[in-house]
């Protein structure tokens, strides 16, 4: 019987961050070998980038090049990705689109998918899907583990947002307020209007294009829809951070069960994939350990010390990462729909 042809895929906003994340990931994989990298250059144009030390070309937004596509990942600008998504034809033969950026969130066709909070089996026919944030992703996934070990009656999270959440800009703009405050010169405030460099940020300034609250409601919002498919598990009650931290999200997660829970059980439930649970004597979960590495780092396991029935967590991911992961397994999903069509 003859090999299946290997679907062709592509990237729209490969030069992005989350692009070349998802492009290490996929050269990794069969889906690499026949990669198409689109991005934002002009027509006639091209943009040369960098791949393992070597070369790489990324060519300019091509319906064709869209629409011979089986896959079409979203990795660009939210212009970008729209302009992309545009361009796909409808129609049966119409490829599936991955939006790794949340553009297309309110898009009446998106769903909203994270395989790795989803129930085993969990399929959703779409043409559009979109990957939840990174936060919500590592948060549903750790406490819905949780809830096989003990009964969940509460949770507190404090989640940790990286400055590479805001894409290039919020990464150059901490590292230039950076180097401006150990200079004492003018700090750049396109982004945050705060001084990020060596603080933490309850809020953004009000001239930041964005709020801390937004992508608050947003996380919150990720939850509900994530956590809808285990009632057993309840509504965290969750507060974000912004932190001056370049690359990396990380959560401090307060859980308390029905009865007093048993530590031994947590570090058992929490020593399989997605999860790498770090016990005392190891390095603790943190986003620069966490930079380029797959899965959740989990760690800090501590009894609270004033109520018998709760513990204390620590959780790290790399948030390009986890949402390149979940998008390469909505992927995968959807050709193994296809291969037992």
């Amino acid at each position: 019987m003859p090999e299946p042809a290997i679907p062709q895929v592509s990237i729209a906003g490969s030069e992005s961050l989350q692009g070349a994340d998802l492009r290490d990931l996929l050269r990794a994989s069969i889906l690499g070998s026949r990669l198409k990298l689109l991005g934002s250059a002009e027509a006639g144009t091209a943009i040369l980038s960098a791949e393992e030390d070597e070369p790489v070309v990324i060519v300019p937004i091509d319906e064709d090049e869209l629409n011979a596509s089986r896959i079409v990942f979203l990795a660009g600008s939210a212009e970008l990705n729209r302009k992309a998504y545009s361009q796909v034809r409808p129609g049966p033969s119409a490829p599936v689109v991955i939006d790794l950026t949340r553009s297309l969130e309110d898009h009446p066709a998106a769903r909203l998918r994270a395989p790795m909070a989803e129930p085993a089996g969990h399929a959703v026919a779409t043409q559009l899907h979109v990957v939840a944030h990174p936060a919500a992703i590592q948060i549903a996934a750790l406490l819905q583990r949780l809830s096989t070990v003990g009964t969940l009656r509460r949770s507190v999270v404090t989640a940790f947002e990286p400055a590479s959440e805001r894409g290039m800009a919020g990464v150059e703009e901490l590292q230039q307020q950076t180097v401006s405050l150990l200079s004492f010169k003018q700090q750049n405030k396109a982004i945050f209007d705060e001084q990020l460099a060596f603080n933490i940020l309850a809020r953004y300034g009000e001239d930041a294009p964005v709020s801390l609250e937004s992508i608050q409601e947003t996380i919150e919002g990720h939850l509900v829809s994530l956590l809808s498919a285990t009632p057993a598990v309840p509504m965290p009650n969750l507060r974000l951070l912004q932190t001056a931290v370049m690359h990396g999200c990380t959560a401090s997660l307060w859980i308390l069960f029905s009865e007093r829970p048993d530590l031994a059980a947590i570090e058992a439930a929490l020593n399989h994939d997605p999860f790498d649970f770090r016990g005392r004597g190891a390095t603790q979960p943190n986003p620069a350990g966490m930079a380029a590495q797959t899965g959740i780092a989990v760690g800090a396991l501590e009894a609270d010390r004033n109520e018998a029935r709760a513990v204390w967590l620590h959780t790290a991911a790399d948030n390009f990462r986890l949402v390149s992961q979940n998008a390469i397994s909505v992927a995968t999903g959807v050709l193994l729909g296809d291969a037992r069509e």
